[in-house]
């Protein structure tokens, strides 16, 4: 059981094709099929390696040695993600010397060519041969300047760029619900009194930047109330500055769809978030320049494009029933009643 649990493991980090209950994996072009191992990427302070000439040996399996240039090519039949962890972890390639020694074997046995394997075999390969067509084909498309224009033009709230002042008005978390009757009840955590003093209610935090918005409403120094009342302190100090907020910014979407449903001059209504609201205005409104935004609006084009032709294609191989009893579930034949 351990040697099956390592191999269906094994096969399915370097093919792809299923997951961990057999069923096909669906990939997107250019995606990989499964996902990279946890804790493989290099250290940033790593010092590479100096390169290793490839002819020299560079490992010992099974009492044959290994070139460089050898295991070079046995590492690049994995996929990408894993390819750095087989080098930082080589033990891991003792399960593909293992699979290449049992595929020998099934080979010698003739294996290869007797049903299910055989029928198995053409499945794998015409799976490996369609994703890399379709990824051959969404990499290949050629994305005319005229394209990337259009869709420049016809989509100017993808580019929106809004400069936006905040205030934040932060509250404690509600206490946690008393315990059942007769539960231990842990050791209570000391606080600092400075802390405790600062703890505010989620009610008494709206209220106050709802008095907040009023005052600014009536004329009050967006600036002045920021630096004596906002809790975000980064901003608290220019004024209440949150800088440029885009479509891909990193921020909550209750926060992106408040500032991108502003006009300028507008004050938010208080937004909530876990620990806290927000008041936002909108300072500035403006469009990412064309030539910065070049890269995600070719990737755009292309994926629609691509989407097309998949549709395309996809219409050509519909499936027209002709006889519909070919279809019908078959009834096992232990349970058929005997006449």
């Amino acid at each position: 059981m351990k040697i099956l649990t390592i191999l269906s493991l094994c096969s399915a980090m370097l093919y792809g094709q299923a997951g961990p209950s057999g069923n096909p994996v669906k990939v997107s072009p250019g995606n990989p099929a499964v996902q990279a191992p946890a804790g493989t990427a290099p250290s940033a302070s790593a010092t590479p390696a100096p390169p290793v000439a490839p002819d020299t040996v560079v490992a010992e399996v099974n009492g044959r040695k290994y070139t460089a240039a050898e295991l070079d090519k046995l590492i690049g039949m994995l996929p990408p993600q894993y390819q750095q962890a087989a080098r930082s972890q080589p033990q891991m390639l003792s399960q593909v010397f293992l699979m290449q020694k049992l595929a020998a074997d099934a080979e010698k046995a003739g294996l290869d060519q007797k049903a299910p394997y055989k029928e198995q075999l053409e499945m794998q390969r015409m799976q490996v041969l369609s994703t890399a067509e379709l990824t051959d084909t969404n990499n290949s498309m050629v994305i005319p300047r005229e394209d990337q224009e259009k869709y420049y033009k016809d989509n100017p709230d993808k580019f929106k760029e809004v400069k936006v002042r905040v205030i934040y008005i932060a509250f404690s978390p509600p206490p946690p619900k008393a315990p059942p009757v007769g539960a231990k009840l842990p050791d209570p955590e000391p606080k600092p009194p400075a802390e405790s003093a600062k703890t505010v209610t989620e009610a008494e935090a709206k209220a106050k930047i709802e008095d907040l918005a009023k005052q600014i409403q009536g004329g009050a120094d967006f600036g002045k109330l920021a630096r004596e009342n906002s809790d975000d302190k980064g901003s608290a100090v220019k004024d209440g500055d949150y800088g440029v907020v885009k479509q891909d910014s990193a921020y909550p979407p209750a926060i992106k769809t408040a500032v991108f449903a502003l006009k300028q001059g507008d004050l938010s209504a208080p937004i909530r978030q876990p620990n806290g609201f927000y008041l936002l205005r909108a300072e500035e409104i403006s469009e990412t320049p064309f030539n910065d935004a070049v890269g995600p609006i070719t990737q755009a084009v292309r994926q629609a494009k691509f989407q097309e032709w998949l549709k395309g294609m996809q219409s050509q191989y519909s499936v027209k029933i002709e006889n519909p009893a070919y279809f019908a579930p078959k009834v096992p034949a232990q349970l058929q009643q005997v006449h």
